[in-house]
Order: C-alpha cells, then sequence, then structure tokens
C-alpha cells in the first residue's frame, strides 16, 4: 500500500501525538516521533516525472525500551518499511534509544 505525507503525517500522530517534522522542541517529553525527509526519488516515464517519491526517516525516541515501539509497528504493518533499528546515547543524563525506520511516500506531481 503507497501512502503520502499526508497519510503518513496523521498515522504517525494517532500513534503519539507527539510528532514532529524534523526536529523536537527544546525540552519534549519522552516518546516522541519525529520524521524527517533523507532523500527524494522520483519516477519517471517518456521523459517525464509523474511521481514524487520522497523517503522519510521516522524516529521514535524514548527512554523505555522496545515495547515502546509495538504500537508504531503495529500502525505501519501495511505500509512498506524497513525494520527498525535501534541506536542509543545519552540526552540530559538519561538513556535514549533513537528507533527508527525509513518510508517511501508517493506524492502526484504538480
Amino acid at each position: 500500500m503507497s501512502i503520502n505525507l499526508e497519510q503518513l503525517r496523521e498515522l504517525l500522530k494517532s500513534v503519539n501525538k507527539k510528532t514532529y517534522r524534523g526536529n523536537a522542541p527544546p525540552g519534549a517529553s519522552y516518546p516522541y516521533i519525529v520524521y524527517s525527509n533523507i532523500s527524494m526519488g522520483k519516477k519517471v516515464a517518456s521523459g517525464k516525472t509523474i511521481k514524487l517519491m520522497p523517503l522519510y526517516q521516522v524516529s521514535l525516541f524514548t527512554t523505555g525500551t522496545e515495547l515502546d515501539l509495538v504500537p508504531l509497528e503495529n500502525a505501519l504493518s501495511k505500509v512498506p518499511h524497513t525494520d527498525f533499528v535501534g541506536i542509543q546515547g545519552d540526552e540530559n543524563d538519561e538513556k535514549v534509544t533513537n528507533f527508527f525506520t525509513q518510508i517511501r511516500v508517493v506524492e502526484n506531481v504538480i
């Protein structure tokens, strides 16, 4: 099932109202979701671009465990995405894990 950016945004916000594009605001409480455009693909036919296909990274930042990831994984079950990867780091003396995946969205060319 393909998804456009607005549908992706709505899906992410249905999982966690604290969903931000690019960066979370300073002091945001965990867990929260951040989505960012990481590349721009396109579908070309007969020398014309017919679809834009940007790739987004979707990250869940949490001080909890991988169990915090279950609602997001369930929400994305029908959307093609890469496996989630977790990277741990320290933020303000707290252990924070960034669980992230990549999702290709499909947009019509205007």
